[in-house]
């Protein structure tokens, strides 16, 4: 079965969306040298489902990728244990996020905790924040000071920095837990489906929770330097906050409609990160 790349996807993306993984692509397209480099246009042979078959855990517990449709509770009842227990062994802060294509490490039945409250996340502070630094506890909101700092010390300007944040306050309010479009679109930029489960990988394999401020910023680089670096490149040419906003706006989000609230907000965060 054939996949054409479309822009904006990566490999982990395209493997989550067909129930694959990242290894059995690459063995079906032995073109593909770099997993990180893929080009929108070119065409993928999709592995079958044997290469994606995986044994169910057993009693003594295993491994288990989750599936559409699949909630924690579906699959402690398929397993023998309790939503909890496959949290907590887990560090899943919202036991209702989880995404297709993600491992799962499935407690032995001997383990199962008493049922408890399920684990939630860390209250978030206002939309000033007051912590220093970029907020990388999970589920915690940043703000647009913290954004802009972010991608200057990548080495944007203070202007194309300012562009990105009037974005993301459009998007989620710099909420990384953020859920919209009928809970198809996550986190401060709003990723939909394949980018979104992109972005969840992502940030686990690098060590961050997939709901951190921090861990969503740095993969919204990634995406820049690699799938997005077209909008990249239309972002470094903008002189100012507001054709950075609506660069950003244009190029990256890519909106039905494009609104110029975008660039005012990343012109008003310009001048306040002044003072």
């Amino acid at each position: 079965m054939a996949y054409q790349i479309r822009s904006g996807d990566t490999l982990s993306g395209i493997a989550a969306r067909n129930h694959t993984t990242v290894a059995a692509l690459m063995r079906a397209n032995p073109q593909i040298k770099n997993p990180n480099l893929i080009h929108a246009g070119a065409s993928l042979n999709l592995p079958g489902s044997s290469d994606s078959f995986q044994p169910a855990p057993s009693a003594s517990g295993g491994r288990y990728t989750v599936r559409p449709g699949d909630t924690l509770s579906k699959i402690g009842a398929r397993f023998g244990v309790s939503y909890q227990a496959i949290a907590r062994a887990n560090g899943i802060a919202n036991p209702n996020l989880i995404f297709a294509g993600q491992q799962l490490t499935i407690p032995g039945r001997g383990s199962t905790p008493t049922p408890g409250p399920a684990p939630t996340p860390a209250p978030a502070p206002g939309p000033t924040g007051g912590v220093s630094g970029v907020e990388n506890r999970p589920g915690v909101r940043g703000n647009a000071q913290q954004a802009i700092n972010f991608f200057m010390s990548k080495g944007l300007s203070r202007a194309q920095a300012a562009g990105i944040a009037g974005n993301l306050l459009y998007e989620s309010g710099f909420n990384p837990s953020a859920v919209g479009d009928g809970g198809t679109s996550f986190g401060v930029a709003q990723w939909h489906l394949g980018r979104g489960a992109a972005m969840k990988q992502w940030t686990q394999a690098n060590g961050y929770s997939s709901t951190s401020f921090k861990g969503q910023l740095e993969y919204l680089w990634h995406e820049l330097n690699h799938g997005e670096s077209n909008a990249l490149r239309h972002l470094r040419a903008s002189g100012s906050a507001y054709d950075a906003g609506m660069a950003f706006c244009r190029y990256f989000e890519r909106p039905a409609v494009i609104n110029p609230a975008r660039g005012q907000a990343a012109e008003r965060f310009y001048r306040e990160s002044l003072s």
